[in-house]
């Protein structure tokens, strides 16, 4: 068994839909992460989210933690295209930073609930928890999760998963604005990169690109230059570049692809509805 990723959707801000976005996606980003012994962790919950849980329900009802980066719309609305919220045997653990705005609790239960949805929280039918991400970290199952925070704005989290029985190892880097960075936030987030070893992938934010970025500074995003340098400094051999830039189509994403892939072979851009094995 190994460590497996499944993309349920990583288009950047808003879902985009056409035969010209068919490739990569148009669904915001939630990714699913299942480990060696069974264990199920979803990163985000936009719009991918019911792909998500389409992967989820294959394998059944159980215990699945979903962690957070940040609380854009982008990154939540998937929760109300969950549909096994609303079925019995389900239990999802929902954690995610504390920001100046608010933590997961007060968050979700605002989202879910009238007027932006008729279901409240406490009508659904599975099992929900919420916790605020501890400094020290989580473990599920054999997987250790840990965060640093990144900038963006009203405040993001990256986290870094090792799997404890097979030694692979992700870090999910999305949504923050690598130029705009503290020399804090660059040495938490390149050790977390690094440590205990180079990460075997590496998922960030690549909604622009340099040419462009500029004109769009404050944002809070990275371009894929910025990625294949992060990964390079820190000996990191795969990157998974997301956040794809809503205006941009499959053939101009193909193109981008074709670029990194020169400078970094093991790179590769997100296509949602991809499974990618980690480590090994």
């Amino acid at each position: 068994m190994s460590l497996r990723l499944f993309i349920g959707g990583m288009r950047g801000s808003r879902p985009c839909a056409g035969a010209a976005f068919a490739e990569f996606g148009g669904d915001t980003t939630s990714l699913l992460l299942v480990g060696p012994q069974g264990e199920r962790l979803v990163l985000d919950a936009g719009t991918g989210m019911h792909a998500v849980a389409g992967q989820l329900a294959q394998a059944g009802p159980g215990e699945v933690t979903v962690l957070f980066s940040h609380y854009h719309l982008d990154h939540m609305a998937g929760l109300t295209m969950n549909p096994l919220f609303y079925t019995p045997g389900w239990s999802f653990k929902l954690l995610g930073p504390t920001l100046a705005d608010g933590g997961v609790r007060d968050t979700v239960t605002r989202l879910l609930s009238p007027p932006y949805w008729p279901l409240p929280v406490e009508r659904m039918s599975a099992r929900l928890e919420f916790a605020e991400f501890p400094t020290d970290g989580i473990q599920v199952g054999q997987l250790r999760v840990r965060g640093c925070p990144v900038p963006h704005p009203g405040g993001c989290m990256a986290y870094r998963i090792d799997d404890a029985s097979t030694g692979a190892s992700l870090v999910f880097a999305t949504d923050l604005e690598w130029q705009n960075r503290t020399s804090e936030q660059e040495a938490a987030f390149m050790a977390m990169c690094r440590e205990p070893r180079p990460a075997d992938m590496l998922v960030m934010d690549a909604h622009f690109a340099r040419t462009n970025a500029k004109a769009f500074a404050g944002w809070g995003h990275s371009t894929c230059e910025d990625c294949l340098e992060v990964a390079e400094s820190v000996g990191v051999k795969r990157v998974l570049l997301g956040h794809h830039d809503p205006n941009a189509d499959d053939k101009a994403l193909r193109a981008l692809e074709q670029q990194v892939k020169k400078r970094s072979p093991g790179s590769m851009l997100a296509r949602a509805g991809q499974w990618l094995t980690i480590g090994g």
